[in-house]
């Protein structure tokens, strides 16, 4: 079994920073830090055609969702969408508390089902 030895940019020049070499490597640490810092920051908030893809979805989804309980795969057969891309956009839509997921019992087991937020 063979372990991973790899580490990322962010985690070396950490080390280095850690160690406190020098005050010259100290400062070009934390200068590359603050550049991948930078640069991830921007990639998250950059719209891109995937995430374009993903809140199309969520949306297609959430047009589903009513007060009664509606099944994953049930939405998936109407949408054309696939059950995972279906329980991904639920899954997103329940944390953002613009869906709720309800436990149905089915066949004498319990499914999971999903319907508009629930008020309390």
């Amino acid at each position: 079994m063979s372990t991973n030895t790899t580490i990322t940019a962010r985690q070396y020049f950490q080390n280095v920073l850690d160690a406190h070499l020098s005050a010259e490597m100290d400062t070009l640490s934390a200068k590359y830090i603050a550049g991948l810092d930078a640069r991830n920051e921007k990639r998250k908030s950059a719209d891109s055609k995937e995430k374009r893809e993903v809140a199309a979805r969520r949306e297609v989804v959430f047009g589903c969702l009513s007060d009664a309980p509606i099944f994953a795969d049930t939405i998936a057969a109407n949408t054309g969408l696939t059950v995972g891309q279906v329980r991904s956009a639920l899954t997103a839509l329940v944390k953002d508390g613009k869906a709720s997921k309800v436990s149905v019992k089915v066949d004498k087991s319990a499914k999971m089902a999903y319907t508009l937020p629930i008020e309390e």
